[in-house]
């Protein structure tokens, strides 16, 4: 079934099968607002205790430290573009944290649905650069797995590098006593401006789950994700995969949560983790908190990415496509083919 919801605020559509229920916000970036394993009644989507209400719009204060997107955070997937994570100037276009396409409004330019599946296709259209993002979302009656096919458009008459990324934010009971699954080979820490505010050994580089702390140089497990409040967290980037998936498992309850990707588009994968460590602004320790975040760049600033190469180029007036499976799994490993089991433990 694929219906249109309104309430709380918000312009919803809805995907559902006997597995699971998508509900997504169109107004707010195509975000995933919702993503509910129907069996246990999970969500695996986090939900930010800061912003009670879905909100559409920053204040109407001094901006600044990421508040363009922690106004609106409330905890749902989004996608990051053209300029990676930090704010900053692209190609002469002003652009907040994590880019413009998380916070313009999508349209819902096509709803079909037969016996056997639903699709829904959003676009959106930047308003700041030249791309356009369409993305379609499928949902069979017979499968879990959730099949989405992302476009980026670039109107220009020149290749536009771009530094893309998605986002999806974790929480819910099923990260508690859960770990992160994924077959990657390396793990290395952002050489921070100001390494003293980091748990993790900034500038880190080695073979992932493990990584130096700062403080005593133990060496922690990443993919272990804390208890709710136990006050750690830490960002790290992955690379080095075997085959590009993750999920977050949780052996307790025999279940998890996966997504798969293309690695030749997404090469990296950033995992941002907290529980109650961002003591002050914006979470004011709150928070249990695990991403994946497939990335076709490394962490970084647009300039540094750029000098680097480290971006993907969208064509002159091209496209580039790929796409993502996402859903609930009752192994470890996910239901993904057998030869790209590489990194379970």
């Amino acid at each position: 079934m694929v219906w249109r919801a309104r309430g709380d605020g918000r312009d919803q559509w809805v995907l559902e099968n006997a597995f699971c229920r998508v509900t997504v916000w169109p107004d707010q970036g195509g975000a995933i607002t919702a993503y509910e394993d129907r069996a246990s009644g999970l969500d695996i989507i986090w939900r930010n205790p800061c912003v009670p209400a879905p909100r559409t719009r920053t204040l109407d204060q001094p901006m600044g430290g990421g508040s363009d997107l922690y106004d609106v955070m409330d905890g749902s997937w989004y996608v990051s573009l053209p300029n990676g994570f930090f704010a900053g100037d692209y190609f002469g276009a002003p652009l907040g944290t994590h880019g413009e396409l998380r916070v313009v409004p999508w349209a819902v330019t096509a709803v079909a649905a037969t016996r056997d599946e639903v699709r829904l296709t959003l676009t959106g259209s930047s308003v700041r650069t030249p791309l356009v993002y369409v993305r379609e979302l499928r949902l069979t009656r017979t499968s879990p797995r959730l099949e989405w096919r992302e476009t980026l458009r670039n109107r220009w008459n020149r290749p536009l590098p771009v530094a893309w990324l998605h986002h999806p934010t974790w929480g819910g009971p099923l990260l508690d006593g859960a770990r992160l699954v994924t077959p990657a080979r390396t793990v290395s820490v952002f050489q921070a401006d100001d390494p003293a505010a980091l748990q993790l050994e900034a500038g880190f580089r080695g073979a992932w789950p493990w990584v130096r702390e700062r403080a005593g140089g133990l060496m922690r497990d990443c993919s272990l994700i804390p208890p709710a409040g136990a006050g750690r967290g830490h960002s790290v980037q992955l690379t080095g995969f075997a085959a590009g998936w993750g999920a977050v498992w949780n052996e307790r309850r025999g279940l998890g949560f996966g997504i798969e990707w293309d690695p030749s588009v997404f090469p990296y994968a950033w995992s941002w983790c907290c529980s109650g460590d961002v003591e002050g602004y914006p979470l004011w320790g709150e928070g249990h908190i695990i991403t994946l975040q497939p990335s076709t760049s490394p962490v970084g600033r647009w300039p540094d990415l750029l000098r680097a190469g480290a971006v993907l180029t969208v064509p002159a007036r091209g496209e580039v496509t790929t796409k993502l499976t996402t859903g609930f799994v009752t192994r470890a490993d996910g239901p993904w083919p057998a030869a790209e089991r590489g990194g379970a433990r």
